[in-house]
């Protein structure tokens, strides 16, 4: 059974990051900023410090919202992977062939028509002030699928062969902070931030390809096994 390596931390990470130029997160982000900082989209580019001191503030919040709860669900993937212990070879090459699938389907090479519904968060137009930041970044980490689903089920997956409570908590807090340091940065460089949006967008296919054959690789080095063989070759170079 594989342990946390500095290999899986990596990709957990990538996997964060690549949730958030996913089509269906990338293009809201700056909606979300604005709705959670009660700043406007047009005042969220320009320079006045204390404008940009709550857009920051805020998202800080928001992002440590999503972090709690992905941090909660590494902690239930060790937990029970270390109760499955006595199944650990059915449990990794299952995981294995679960990320597969994932992979396959973030290429658009299978089709599952039950992952392409949405669940996305319904906003009023109450302002809930700054603090309000926390509670919607846990609800954005319980409500968005599917963009982030396939991709957080695969890291989830990733966890569960892990050995421990430890361990699993270490693999989500990588995958939160590669989903939440490009948060922050858009809130620090928002003008910058929108032009590299714009030739993401309009390159998801690039996106969609690279990020399947991440998580395709993860599957593959699961399900033979390979994920510490690739570390140690990695530690050694």
């Amino acid at each position: 059974m594989p342990n946390v390596s500095d290999i899986s931390l990596l990709m957990a990470f990538a996997a964060g990051f690549i949730s958030f130029i996913s089509p269906c997160v990338l293009p809201l982000i700056p909606g979300y900023l604005s709705f959670v900082s009660g700043v406007s989209i047009d005042e969220l580019g320009e320079a006045a410090a204390k404008s940009r001191a709550r857009v920051l503030a805020a998202t800080l919040l928001f992002v440590a919202g999503f972090a709690i709860v992905f941090i909660l669900l590494g902690a239930s993937a060790g937990l029970t992977g270390s109760w499955l212990i006595s199944y650990k070879s059915i449990l990794t090459k299952i995981a294995g062939i679960v990320i597969i699938i994932f992979a396959l389907f973030t290429m658009e090479i299978i089709k599952i028509p039950q992952l392409y519904g949405t669940k996305r968060l319904q906003f009023s137009k109450q302002r809930f002030g700054i603090w309000g930041a926390l509670p919607l970044g846990a609800a954005f980490g319980f409500a968005w699928t599917p963009c982030v689903g396939p991709i957080l089920a695969s890291i989830y997956a990733v966890a569960m062969t892990s050995q421990s409570f430890n361990q699993g908590i270490m693999l989500l807090s990588a995958y939160a902070l590669g989903l939440g340091i490009p948060f922050i940065a858009t809130a620090l460089f928002f003008n910058t931030a929108l032009s590299a949006f714009k030739w993401i967008k309009s390159n998801y296919r690039v996106v969609n390809i690279a990020s399947g054959l991440l998580l395709l690789a993860m599957g593959v080095l699961i399900l033979t096994g390979q994920m510490q063989v690739l570390n140690r070759l990695i530690q050694s170079l």
